[in-house]
């Protein structure tokens, strides 16, 4: 049989890609349902499918799955008596875009707002943390006290961590700005009891709310202090209150002695439990208002 026309779908020659075809014929058996295509199609409605030159209903009579086309039963005996025409095709579309049609407001975050990192000097560190790993030194913006540091004279980079050539003089801002397209993101899962340190950097200040699912542990017992003498908590919330100075040299100033005690709340009461001697104890609360 004859056909007019040109069997191919329009498709750009300079690609190397073969041209695909716009239809293919397969052969029942009255046996196979599942016959596999050249090309994959997302829908039933994607093809127009004939079998003894009778048009088939999508989904009723067929379906696909990717390169497959799946008849509910097996087209009969014949040759080439199963003809597939496909209607659309997905896969490898380009599309060319005016100029100046995609704005600001289309692009996503991580491509319009750059990420800055501001230090303040002490005078005698020289390295900092980065809170992205830039591609190479000429890629961040770097002044100090607003004048503008070069690469390689002034600093360089190693993955998150920039080296000045000299530490920033002592309350300098130090002002990083990451330039460039960042179009990924690494997330890193942390093993349990893993250690984070940053040797030589100043400690980053976190602002607004902190939330964690976990515990926060120190690295060593009864070494560190949660707030200090000039920078109090406000308030603190929480559920049972346990103290102990066990890991401590020396006990209290008092008596010397070292003790495991837990707080817990009732409804009328707060309790005291000894956790040495497991003894409990009721404190006594006096009412004033």
């Amino acid at each position: 049989m004859s056909y007019l026309g040109n069997n191919n779908l329009p498709w750009d020659i300079s690609r190397s890609s073969p041209i695909p075809t716009d239809a293919e014929r397969f052969s029942g058996n009255s046996s196979t349902t599942t016959f596999t295509l050249t090309r994959s199609v997302n829908f039933a409605t994607d093809l127009e499918v004939f079998v003894e030159n009778i048009q088939q209903e999508p989904i009723t009579a067929y379906t696909v799955n990717g390169n497959s086309v799946v008849f509910t039963e097996a087209p009969p005996t014949g040759t080439n008596n199963v003809y597939v025409v496909y209607r659309n095709y997905q896969s490898g579309a380009q599309v060319s875009l005016p100029d100046g049609s995609i704005t600001y407001s289309k692009l996503a975050n991580n491509i319009r707002v750059f990420t800055t990192d501001n230090y303040t000097a002490n005078g005698n560190v020289s390295s900092y943390g980065l809170s992205e790993s830039p591609a190479d030194a000429n890629t961040v913006f770097v002044t100090v006290d607003g004048v503008v540091q070069r690469a390689p004279a002034h600093y360089t980079t190693s993955g998150s961590t920039i080296t000045f050539t000299s530490a920033p003089p002592f309350s300098a801002n130090v002002h990083i700005r990451h330039l460039g397209f960042r179009t990924t993101s690494t997330i890193t899962v942390l093993a349990a009891n893993s250690t984070i340190s940053q040797p030589n950097i100043v400690a980053p200040t976190i602002t607004g709310t902190l939330s964690i699912s976990g515990s926060i542990l120190p690295t060593a017992n009864t070494t560190y202090d949660l707030g200090s003498s000039s920078f109090r908590w406000s308030n603190i919330y929480t559920g049972d209150l346990h103290l102990s100075n066990e890991g401590k040299v020396d006990g209290n100033m008092v008596d010397g002695t070292k003790g495991n005690w837990t707080v817990q709340e009732g409804e009328q009461s707060l309790f005291l439990i000894n956790n040495i001697t497991g003894k409990k104890y009721r404190f006594a609360i006096e009412e004033i208002q």
